[in-house]
């Protein structure tokens, strides 16, 4: 769609009809003199709009009156946690021209409570969940914001990288972008009818949680060592915190491998967290449950059940297919070498012998203070990162650093290559 124009050529009331029949995900901004306002849509459903007097369909009936001034559409920008919208852009676009107030808030003023439509499908096979052509990847009707909860502001600037946790996430934690704040969310209440849990704060989440690595070495073969829940570098955000009770899985991965999507879904739900793998639309790989220990169609089956719950923050961030490779290997390959003490090894010459070995893996230094990774491709540095600060380098000075704390323990892993994709398809039509 057109991402930039005037209001005198294309009217909101035509941008809302094609970004419904586009499924555009992204932010639309209007200006009109001194008035401004902000809508976001989610894969075409307009749920939330804000401008400096207001949110909500308000805004969206006042500025469909507007026939002069430009508009700018983001399909970048970050999206608000808030969902004020529950009429339809044809509801909107009618309430505006009579005059009266759209079917959404009539029906919210009407009850006194926020309502959620029952999420529907959840645990419904891949055969029978293929929804319309038309409908949206959104279940229920989104409900308005607890006028007791303090929300974020929408007008922060949107982040396009990835930093590993949810918005809210504290810069110092695992995951944090690198010494950016992002701001916290504060997700709206429910109706009784369907009240998922609030999500554990991100400095919670299992992103940060790592066990003791044993002691022995693990020769060359066998499981993993458990490291638990392995940081994964940052990339570029598609889509971040959504509710995983507005989004049907199962279009969600249909949508993302017509997308050719190389890159990853992250979970946070409760206490626990889960990931997803893609390279070119594909499921590479999944990880899942209590720090990691379930991986493939295992681990897809615990992530899916997450989702079914409706209580979790989901991010979709785009990789580059060697780095999704590496991670695949990162989180599944084999142990060459485990439970290093790293005080007496010398950890430039590991480096040299693992390139002169042309090693597909990794190596992992659990630290005392954190756990840093090296990503190897063919014995060469793809990416060097930590918990802390997840932007890929190819300076491993941060990781080395790790290595000269006293507790720190070192772990290297090779390529599993037995190891198939998922059958994504397959896994949903199975009972949950």
């Amino acid at each position: 769609m057109q991402t930039q124009g005037s209001l005198k050529e294309s009217d909101l009331a035509s941008l809302l009809q094609t970004m419904q029949s586009e499924r555009a995900t992204g932010t639309l901004t209007l200006e009109d003199g001194t008035d401004s306002c902000s809508m976001f849509f989610l894969f075409g459903h307009l749920f939330h709009a804000v401008s400096p007097e207001g949110d909500g369909e308000d805004v969206v009936t006042r500025a469909l009156a507007w026939h002069t001034g430009n508009f700018h559409f983001d399909p970048r920008a970050k999206l608000p946690a808030e969902e004020t919208i529950k009429s339809s852009p044809a509801e909107l676009i009618a309430a505006a021209e009579e005059g009266g107030e759209p079917a959404g808030v009539a029906a919210a003023s009407s009850s006194g409570a926020p309502s959620l439509r029952a999420v529907e499908g959840q645990t419904a096979s891949a055969s029978t969940a293929a929804p319309a052509a038309d409908a949206s990847i959104w279940s229920p009707v989104a409900s308005g914001p607890d006028p007791n909860t303090e929300a974020p502001s929408p007008w922060s600037t949107p982040s396009s990288v990835d930093g590993g946790e949810p918005a809210g996430a504290d810069s110092s934690t695992p995951g944090g972008r690198g010494g950016e704040a992002a701001p916290a969310y504060a997700p709206a209440e429910f109706s009784p009818s369907y009240a998922p849990a609030e999500p554990a704060p991100a400095n919670d989440s299992a992103a940060e949680a790592h066990s003791t690595m044993p002691s022995t070495p693990a020769g060359g073969s066998g499981e993993p060592a458990p490291v638990g829940s392995l940081p994964i570098p940052s990339g570029t955000v598609q889509y971040e915190g959504l509710k995983s009770a507005f989004v049907d899985f199962p279009r969600l991965l249909r949508t993302l491998r017509s997308d050719h999507h190389t890159g990853f879904i992250r979970l946070f739900s409760g206490s626990s967290t889960g990931v997803l793998l893609f390279r070119d639309g594909e499921l590479v790989d999944a990880e899942a449950g209590d720090d990691g220990a379930a991986h493939g169609e295992e681990a897809f089956t615990i992530f899916r059940r997450g989702m079914d719950t409706g209580d979790g923050l989901i991010d979709v961030v785009e990789l580059d297919s060697d780095t999704v490779t590496s991670v695949a290997r990162l989180l599944t390959g084999p142990p060459l070498f485990a439970g290093l003490l790293a005080r007496f090894v010398n950890f430039p010459a590991l480096l040299e012998y693992l390139a002169e070995e042309r090693l597909d893996g990794s190596v992992i230094v659990v630290g005392g203070t954190e756990t840093g990774v090296i990503l190897l491709k063919q014995g060469s540095v793809l990416a060097a990162y930590t918990a802390g600060s997840r932007v890929p380098l190819t300076s491993t000075d941060a990781v080395a650093a790790l290595a000269t704390e006293r507790p720190a323990r070192i772990e290297v892993r090779g390529d599993d290559s037995s190891r198939g994709g998922i059958d994504a398809e397959a896994v949903l039509s199975r009972p949950s």
